[in-house]
């Protein structure tokens, strides 16, 4: 019986099937589905229940998962422990990031990189931190804005100012609002949380300015493309456009004005027992993301 049959099985039960588990681990749906049945001839259990639509764990396969968390966790604690004595660190560190924060932090990992060249660095993009971290199986992702799952520690790195921007062809067509007030009168782009809420109702200073998007996107990425591509306002992080600003591509509608602020975060699986190279670089990116 092996340790990583073992952990393979616990990522089919957190994700529900055995093509999720092979996504998110990098394997054949067809090596997970062979590992697990040889995983119940050894045990001698039935540990799933199988359709041709959907999998279940069975009763004995969830009474084996709980105990299994147990020792894994004790498992990965002393593989932690064991690895810290090292002197070089080393491993694999998969990372989330949302396509449009990869240039702000590439810098910034790279510099890690030269620290700890023994560390291999699998940076994945993301849609959702929050979801993508069990999808995708990583150690860490980068996340902005609301929190939404208990189940994920989520360490602050800064503080994102947002702003109104629009492209100047978009000004040129419907002219520019003279205070946020009139916002309400002008097609807007806005982003989707995680929560499935629409980020409409935008709050400056004391004031709160309600809209009707003419576009809604779950990326904030697009959200951007479509304001550079003159189809609207759209209320961005600060950092994520300065390239924009100054190459005149966006304006900042409002310079003078105090616009929202959010928080950008570092997200983690709560239960997973980190590894050396992971903490590492959580530590480095905590103490040098803010200084961007």
């Amino acid at each position: 019986m092996k340790i990583e049959d073992l952990k393979l099985f616990t990522t089919v039960v957190e994700l529900g099937s055995f093509t999720a588990a092979a996504n998110a681990l990098d394997l054949p749906r067809a090596n997970v589905s062979r590992r697990i049945n040889d995983l119940e001839k050894t045990l001698n259990i039935q540990l799933f229940f199988r359709t041709t639509r959907s999998l279940s764990v069975t009763k004995s396969g969830e009474l084996y998962y709980n105990e299994l968390l147990k020792a894994l966790s004790a498992l990965e604690k002393a593989n932690h422990v064991a690895s810290n004595l090292l002197e070089v660190p080393h491993g694999r560190v998969k990372i989330g990031l949302l396509p449009e924060t990869g240039d702000i932090v590439q810098s910034t990992l790279f510099k890690f990189q030269d620290l700890y060249p023994e560390v291999e660095l699998d940076i994945r993009s993301i849609s959702n931190g929050f979801l993508d971290m069990y999808r995708q199986g990583l150690d860490l992702a980068m996340h902005g804005g609301r929190l939404s799952d208990s189940n994920v520690v989520a360490r602050k790195v800064m503080d994102l100012r947002r702003i109104f921007v629009a492209s100047p062809e978009y000004i040129k067509k419907y002219g520019k609002p003279s205070t946020v007030e009139e916002l309400s009168r002008f097609p807007c782009v806005c982003f989707r949380w995680p929560s499935g809420d629409i980020d409409k109702e935008w709050q400056v200073s004391d004031h709160i300015i309600k809209v009707e998007p003419s576009i809604v996107s779950d990326s904030i990425g697009f959200v951007k493309g479509a304001s550079t591509r003159h189809r609207g306002i759209a209320l961005l992080p600060e950092l994520m456009v300065r390239q924009e600003l100054k190459d005149g591509s966006l304006i900042n509608l409002f310079p003078i004005d105090v616009i929202q602020k959010e928080e950008a975060w570092l997200l983690y699986p709560q239960r997973k027992a980190l590894s050396h190279a992971s903490q590492l670089l959580i530590d480095f990116l905590l103490q040098e993301l803010p200084n961007i």
